[in-house]
């Protein structure tokens, strides 16, 4: 599917800008350092004007920066390579991902990045297809329902929660891959960012088509159009995609097959250039997820892949979303820019948590989500000096509905001991945050940039939750042969509980980086800063004594991340040779984490603890030949919790092994593997034949990790790798694209996760998720 998207991509892109002024899609995070044009190549430079703007129907590729009353108009280069060139220039580590080189893998989705960048890990373990949490350089979020350590950004606009962020690139333009705090645009995120950024509709028309076909019946459909409504004045497009897949496992309780793929994404975008000064882009957005939630195997039974909960992990999600932005000229040494955001999603489902037959633990749960969020932004350049002032606002509220079948009595797999006690909970929490910032770069030689800011972030939560009894009185307990009836969108009889609670915060974030271009091509760096991660309640407390009312009373504090890292940026060979590499460490503090507080004894989400990680990261790219074109990216990371605050508990197991139950100080950290590295291969075959032929290849690998800072044997995942391949063909005149991609060529299933669990010192269920096995996919794509 990607590839209509990406010739979507190609038709309305901003490349075609010069019909276009001002079409680039606002750059999030970092800007153009007023030496930026020096990277450019000379040929690309044309004669400096007096105007002190760029004409609205500049060539391709033209950009103008003000420079002592006059400006340098740069043509030539497209908006991919004018945003790689800032990047290039841009004192922190990132990557830009664009949609041709996520074509030329056989990228379908957000999922599927993960190991295309350095330090960036994506858990293949996510309750439903349309979550995804990123972790970088060992910062994450473990829960889906949490707010994301690492941000998604879609056209600017910041989405709080992991769940419904995962985009199937409909119409991506880039995607840019940010390692470090952000903190001078919009919502903070203290372990970096993935910016989507969609097409921008132009003068250009075009329309295009995509179909495909593969292994478990998976299919994908796509149209899409764009174009000139009125000309130079008002213009749309318009994307839809439906992407569909058959099981791949099954569940042998209910005889039905789980882990397949129901989805479909749509985006209209409406774009008005009123003035040369004036660029106003409102754009739309649906998604409809049915997909089943993920089916859980168990390392006990005699076929691990398959699924034994009585439950069916059925799944309907459904998201709409509207995005705005304003750009305004208003000066040559001023740019006004508001991002504007409406976003909500409902989610009734069923999820598996265990795979465990008895359907312990399972929850059917109904989510709804409401959010708004607001950023003006002020960009100035005066030469020597250039700046960024802001101010946020994000509204949101997280509403939840919860059948929880809680374990009670005795952990055993012998039915007439079984006991659970079924709850329902309603939790209503809403979260504002207000935040100004403001950043300036000093220009003290031509060579050498000094930037320092500074982020005043004030954050209010609030917590509003009941707990009630789903079994009737007075034991409130169920058994194997009664729970499903409570569970299964069951009426609540006796209340529990019923708590609210509310709470401020402040934080002050500052940011520093120097930056030395000591040669056109070779940039080096410097930079502090910190980032922050909202405090909050807890949303998983669901236990119907009093410790859970305390539990969902009890706030925990803003996690805090300082991050110093030292980089290299350069082009050795511009245009044939690029490498980039870093250097970072970041200390954590006050890190969120659930497990047993000893101040009152609650298992519950608090500050426990303070770690740290440190690494590298290099991702360098080389055209080898006219034909062979290599991508290579290594990181390495360590991980470590250094302090503990929590109450440390181990258990012995009936073999003698010891089990952690809980963190402890000098436990990793999560989701952070020791080595990752991945390098892909495209070559375009040199054949006498109408069109083009190219075959690619990409492997990655990936080192053990823990899932869980309780490191135990059960929560450790083995050492992975993956191969994937492609093989394309692009006729003469490059309107139809005939694409096979396949995905895990090994075949390899490796574990994703593992939850254990164990009674009188033996395992009662060892539940697992494991990799898609491997799929192939034939993909034609035509262009009119």
């Amino acid at each position: 599917m990607l590839l209509w998207r990406t010739t979507c991509y190609a038709a309305v892109l901003v490349l075609a800008a010069g019909e276009a002024r001002g079409a680039d899609a606002p750059h999030h995070g970092s800007r153009t350092p007023r030496h930026a044009a020096a990277a450019r190549p000379a040929a690309a430079q044309a004669p400096a004007r007096k105007t002190g703007a760029a004409p609205r129907h500049a060539p391709a590729g033209v950009q103008a920066r003000p420079q002592d009353g006059e400006s340098l108009s740069v043509q030539g280069l497209s908006r991919n390579a004018r945003r790689a060139a800032e990047l290039q220039k841009t004192p922190a580590s990132a990557s830009l991902l664009t949609a041709e080189r996520l074509e030329r893998l056989g990228v379908q989705n957000t999922r599927q990045i993960g190991r295309l960048t350095p330090n960036l890990y994506i858990p293949n373990n996510m309750p439903g297809y349309a979550v995804t949490n990123y972790f970088i350089r060992g910062i994450g979020e473990i829960d889906p329902q949490g707010e994301p350590s690492v941000g998604t950004y879609i056209d600017g606009v910041y989405l709080p929660r992991n769940m419904g962020n995962m985009q199937e690139l409909m119409d991506i333009s880039d995607m840019e891959i940010d390692r470090g705090p952000v903190v001078f645009s919009g919502h903070q995120s203290e372990g970096g960012a993935v910016r989507i950024n969609t097409v921008v509709p132009t003068n250009q028309r075009r329309f295009v088509a995509q179909t495909g076909y593969g292994t478990y019946n998976e299919y994908q459909l796509g149209l899409a159009a764009s174009g000139a409504l009125v000309r130079d004045k008002v213009y749309a497009s318009l994307a839809f995609g439906r992407h569909a897949r058959g099981g791949i496992d099954h569940n042998y309780t209910v005889g039905k097959d789980t882990n397949n793929i129901d989805y479909t994404q749509a985006r209209g975008k409406l774009r008005f250039t009123p003035t040369d000064d004036l660029d106003i882009s409102l754009a739309f957005d649906g998604t409809v997820d049915g997909s089943t939630n993920k089916g859980v195997g168990n390392l006990l039974n005699p076929y691990i892949y398959g699924n034994y909960n009585r439950l069916y992990p059925k799944n309907n999600y459904s998201e709409a979303g509207f995005t705005g932005n304003i750009r305004y000229t208003l000066s040559p040494h001023l740019t006004l820019l508001s991002i504007s955001g409406i976003r909500g999603y409902d989610d009734k489902g069923v999820y598996d948590n265990s795979g465990d037959y008895y359907s312990r633990t399972s929850q059917p749960l109904y989510y709804k989500e409401r959010m708004y969020s607001q950023e003006i932004r002020l960009h100035g350049d005066y030469g020597r000096v250039d700046f960024n002032v802001g101010a946020y606002f994000l509204y949101e509220d997280w509403f939840t509905q919860r059948w929880a079948n809680n374990s009670a009595g005795t952990a055993t797999n012998n039915p007439a001991l079984i006991r659970t006690m079924p709850v329902f909970a309603v939790i209503d929490q809403l979260n504002r945050n207000w935040a100004v910032y403001g950043d300036a770069s000093y220009h003290i030689t031509p060579k050498l940039v000094f930037t320092a800011g500074l982020r005043f972030n004030w954050e209010n939560h609030s917590n509003a939750e009941s707990l009630s009894y789903l079994a009737p009185g007075p034991s409130h307990l169920s058994t194997p042969a009664n729970n499903l009836q409570y569970i299964l969108w069951g009426a609540p009889t006796d209340l529990a509980w019923q708590v609210s609670a509310r709470q401020s915060w402040v934080q002050l974030l500052p940011k520093g980086s120097l930056s030395w271009q000591a040669l056109p091509n070779l940039m080096g760096y410097v930079s502090v800063s910190q980032g922050g991660k909202s405090a909050g309640y807890d949303f998983r407390a669901q236990t119907p004594t009093a410790s859970g009312s305390q539990q969902a009373s009890i706030a925990y504090n803003p996690e805090i991340v300082t991050t110093y890292e030292i980089g290299v940026k350069s082009d050795p060979l511009p245009g044939r040779v690029h490498f980039n590499g870093a250097l970072f460490w970041n200390q954590f503090d006050d890190i969120q984490l659930t497990t047993t507080d000893p101040t009152n004894g609650l298992s519950h989400r608090f500050n426990a603890g303070r770690g740290h990680s440190v690494g590298a990261e290099i991702e360098t790219s080389a055209k080898l030949t006219r034909d062979l074109d290599l991508h290579y990216t290594a990181s390495y990371l360590y991980a470590v919790l250094d302090k503990f605050s929590g109450t440390v508990s181990r258990t012995v197991l009936a073999s003698g092994q010891v089990y952690n139950n809980t963190p402890y100080v000098g436990a990793p950290l999560s989701y952070a593997p020791r080595f990752q590295t991945m390098g892909s291969l495209t070559y375009r075959v040199p054949v006498r034949v109408p069109g083009s032929f190219q075959v690619g290849v990409d492997v990655s690998f990936q080192s053990t990790l823990y899932t869980s800072s309780a490191a135990n044997p059960q929560t450790r995942l083995p050492p992975q790798t993956y191969v994937n391949a492609m093989a394309s063909w692009t006729s003469p005149d490059r309107r139809v694209v005939v694409q096979a991609t396949a995905r895990n060529l090994l075949d390899r299933r490796y574990l994703q996760s593992e939850t254990f669990v164990q009674g009188g010192g033996v395992p009662i269920y060892e539940s697992a998720q494991f990799a898609d096995p491997r799929t192939i996919f034939v993909s034609a794509k035509f262009t009119l």
